[in-house]
């Protein structure tokens, strides 16, 4: 969900004091991530309205979540990196192409399968702009002020997730929700004519990206690296396994503990705004306290807010502060496991050490949401739901502990 801070451009390559072309590109790019954020969660807050229209199961739901995140793997994985060849400033456009156009068709699919298409293809426009959105800040702002920009730029997802559910809970019943497909269709649409007149047409991305000759997979499966690999690969999937079954089914199971379905909607707003909150206290507290004690004492707490939420009988505030909770602990302790992936390999093959790790947990993302699908169609109760995804949770927080150990115990300069 939120971009990587892996961007290590090189000096000299970037302005040494803020120019008018740095602030539009950055201010852009923050846009772009909002537009992200409306197309990634809004069918998590259409879901139940969408499952009553078509008559349509938890699992088929499921599905249509994983064809989303599937789509991102696809946009991540395979075309990004033709930005090598292309060029930043045509392969995102051609991604916000991909995005409009795919969720102007979602408002008039008429079929489950047009429908999950569709879905591969907006994510697929996703995938490709989260890759490259960190870069393209980082360069466009003064070194002293480069992760500034590309915290800023991050902001724009949770901001845009917590407003869509704010909107949606408004409209929604008034509109329908291909309405809400529709009009965030039309906001990505309005972002190509500004992104032309503001995207350099400067392509120099692999320099930019502080891009080293790519390191055999072999590499990282070396007995020195070998353990630190494969636990750091378990913390990416299980992490993502859970947070986006979260992140998609959170409005659906507010509903199910006995909300209405405007303040299920208001849930999965607030789990957003947590999740922003936890972002910047994961960056506060990670200079003060060692990430491999950080991340999983709140990967812990999470789970215990998972629990509370499915398996205690809560009025609507209380479920709502407890949804607010789960998102400031899933999403903060998430996100400190990047950090602490940094120092696990030495620079010559941390990038590729890193690609993989997301790649991995790109897997976990899309079997979420679906294994979650099927489960809730099982008719599984809340707390057996919430405890399943508790088993994963305390995995990624295992591995994190063991990745800590284990770097801290290598070798030097291994």
């Amino acid at each position: 969900m939120a971009i990587a801070k892996l961007t290590e451009a090189p000096a000299g390559s970037t302005p040494k004091s803020w120019t008018r072309q740095g602030l539009a590109t950055v201010a852009l790019c923050f846009a772009i991530n909002m537009a992200d954020g409306v197309d990634v969660t809004i069918l998590s807050f259409i879901a139940p309205r969408l499952q009553q229209d078509w008559g349509i199961g938890a699992n088929v739901m499921g599905n249509l979540f994983s064809a989303g995140l599937l789509g991102m793997a696809i946009g991540g994985m395979l075309i990004a990196p033709t930005a090598d060849r292309l060029g930043r400033r045509k392969l995102i456009l051609a991604a916000l192409v991909l995005m409009s156009v795919g969720m102007l068709a979602s408002g008039l699919a008429q079929s489950v399968s047009q429908l999950f298409a569709l879905r591969v293809v907006v994510g697929a426009g996703i995938g490709t702009v989260l890759a490259t959105m960190a870069a393209l800040a980082a360069e466009s702002a003064p070194e002293q002020h480069r992760n500034l920009a590309v915290g800023v730029v991050q902001a724009g997802y949770p901001f845009a997730a917590v407003f869509t559910g704010l909107i949606v809970a408004q409209l929604l019943p008034v509109y329908g929700w291909a309405a809400m497909l529709f009009g965030a269709g039309l906001v990505t649409l309005i972002l190509i004519p500004i992104a032309l007149l503001i995207l350099p047409r400067s392509s120099a991305p692999a320099a930019l990206t502080g891009r080293v000759d790519a390191i055999r997979i072999g590499a990282l499966l070396s007995p020195n690296y070998r353990a630190r690999t494969i636990t750091l690969w378990g913390a990416a999937f299980f992490g993502l396994m859970v947070l986006y079954f979260i992140v998609s089914w959170i409005p659906k199971l507010a509903i199910q503990a006995g909300l209405s379905e405007t303040n299920g909607i208001y849930a999965g707003a607030l789990y957003n705004f947590g999740a922003f909150v936890g972002t910047m206290a994961m960056s506060v507290l990670a200079v003060r306290v060692p990430l491999g004690r950080l991340v999983p004492t709140m990967l812990v707490i999470a789970g215990v807010a998972m629990l509370v939420f499915g398996s205690m009988t809560m009025s609507a505030p209380t479920t709502l502060l407890v949804a607010f909770l789960i998102g400031v602990f899933l999403q903060g302790g998430y996100n400190g496991i990047w950090p602490l992936a940094a120092s696990v390999y030495p620079a010559d093959r941390r990038a590729t050490g890193l690609g993989w790790a997301i790649g991995v947990g790109r897997s976990g993302a899309i079997i979420g949401p679906m294994l979650g699908g099927y489960l809730i169609a099982a008719n599984a109760s809340l707390p057996l739901l919430f405890g399943a995804y508790c088993v994963p949770l305390l995995l990624c927080a295992a591995c994190v502990f063991a990745v800590d150990r284990l770097r801290r115990h290598a070798l030097p300069n291994t």
